[in-house]
């Protein structure tokens, strides 16, 4: 085994590539839950009513004072999987400097 996974060499080949992307990273920060006091994610999951958890060591983004689990940051496209993003999507307005 690898010692900077649990998977067997020959099984390292076989996970997929899954980074996330921030295309407008200037607005947002990452951060690791590390506590387990209670926090909630700004939005609810499709056919909830309930705004669900954010578990200790889950990721999550934060703009301000909405935090949002990757799941939901997906879901909104503040974050892709798309690694050409920069090339596909649409691009913010250039900033003028004063």
């Amino acid at each position: 085994m690898s010692e900077t996974s649990d998977l067997p060499a020959d099984e390292e080949s076989d996970v997929p590539d899954m980074r996330v992307y921030l295309p407008h990273h200037e607005e947002w920060t990452v951060h690791i839950k590390r506590t387990w006091d209670k926090q909630y994610c700004y939005n609810k999951s499709p056919g909830e009513d309930y705004f669900h958890g954010i578990l200790a060591g889950e990721l999550y983004l934060q703009r301000g004072d909405e935090k949002y689990c990757l799941q939901c940051a997906l879901r909104n496209r503040y974050v892709t999987l798309d690694r050409l993003f920069w090339q596909n999507g649409p691009r913010p307005p250039r900033k003028m400097p004063m």
